[in-house]
């Protein structure tokens, strides 16, 4: 595994593997993002939501691995993260949606990455919840709106993974909400694109809602009374938020009781803070490199622990 990345963010940080992060006790989930994490952060891992790369997440020691989901023509939910298959396709110019599982199934979804990849494929979500281990999650992105809610929620029933191994994320506030009331008994985190914004001079409240996406609330203010109100009204579990984040937030979410995720943290600087903040969980590109740094601070993953994941 290339270290290129965590290297850097512990040098620029002036802290080592063994200081990465300040000694505490507790628990943390370790969640890996899209398995083997974002596009060319690990050179050498296999490419981004491939079968190969959950399977690389969960070798790395990650309690979860997250992925995203779209449902294709025929009703299939696939495991991509773009709406297009420009980026990570020898195909490009499709659009997911529109394309039929038949059709998809032929395109690389890894010779992007190198030679050695290439007859990677873009796999289903059934192939991949299959797979998940024995103790292990699979934290699932509906890309989508509502519409995916009720293929993705069957695939995964099919699969056997019940709400102590499988949660569920959005950022459309709509497909989060029609998630849960389909599927109460699973965790379901709106995801909140928590951004500073010079343009405003304040945080940022960047989410979707609908069935196209629209996007919202990107140039706004953040409100965290009104996030934490929008996840109490529509039954919801918890916030998915950015690594960084308005300063009242965790404050806010703590006496609300939820559950509260953070995307993509590598750089130890933020893990830190996110865990001082009462983070849940840490999603990140760096997995194998974040679970030395947990361990060497003296806490453990939920997998560490023998517990859940959710």
């Amino acid at each position: 595994m290339s270290h290129d990345q965590s290297t850097a963010a512990l040098a620029a940080a002036h802290r080592t593997p063994a200081t990465a992060l300040t000694p505490r006790q507790g628990i943390a989930r370790l969640v890996a993002h899209r398995g083997s994490g974002h596009e060319f952060n690990d050179p050498s891992g296999p490419p981004e939501n491939s079968a190969e790369a959950v399977d690389y997440g969960f070798a790395n020691g990650a309690d979860a691995v997250e992925v995203d989901v779209w449902v294709t023509a025929d009703g299939v939910p696939v495991v991509h993260h773009d709406a297009t298959t420009d980026r990570t396709t020898n195909w490009p110019g499709q659009q997911i949606s529109e394309l039929t599982y038949a059709q998809l199934d032929r395109v690389s979804a890894g010779a992007w990455k190198g030679p050695k990849w290439s007859q990677v494929r873009v796999p289903t979500l059934a192939q991949v919840a299959a797979d998940v281990p024995s103790g292990r999650g699979l934290v699932v992105e509906i890309v989508e709106g509502p519409q995916a809610v009720e293929a993705v929620g069957a695939t995964v029933a099919a699969a056997g993974l019940g709400a102590d191994r499988a949660m569920f994320i959005a950022k459309n506030l709509d497909t989060a909400a029609a998630f849960k009331q389909a599927r109460p008994e699973h965790t379901v985190l709106w995801i909140v694109d928590t951004t500073p914004r010079w343009q405003t001079g304040s945080w940022a409240q960047g989410h979707k809602r609908g069935p196209d996406n629209e996007r919202h609330g990107f140039d706004e203010p953040a409100d965290v009374g009104w996030l934490v109100e929008q996840v109490r009204t529509h039954g919801l579990d918890g916030l998915d938020t950015l690594f960084a984040y308005p300063p009242d937030l965790p404050a806010a979410i703590s006496e609300a009781r939820l559950k509260w995720l953070v995307w993509t943290a590598n750089d130890p600087r933020a893990i830190d803070t996110c865990l001082a903040d009462g983070a849940w969980g840490i999603t990140t590109d760096n997995t194998a490199d974040v679970r030395d740094w947990l361990v060497a601070a003296g806490m453990q993953t939920s997998a560490m622990a023998g517990l859940p994941f959710c």
